[in-house]
């Protein structure tokens, strides 16, 4: 936890993603981990997928 929030952060090659939760919305480190099931997983996955392949046609430009 930092300054009042749990961070997870994913990163792929040149990529990442931060996600902040104030400890505020839960309960604890427990709730967080819950949070993180496959369905979220798989949306971060195609969110890296996306986020590359915009990165790639900015480069061409």
């Amino acid at each position: 936890m930092f300054n009042g929030k749990y961070i997870i952060k994913f990163e792929a090659g040149l990529l990442e993603q931060v996600f902040k939760v104030s400890e505020m919305d839960v309960t604890g480190e427990q709730e967080v981990e819950e949070m993180l099931n496959d369905m979220f997983y798989a949306r971060v996955i195609q969110r890296f997928k996306d986020m590359a392949e915009d990165f790639g046609k900015l480069l061409e430009d």
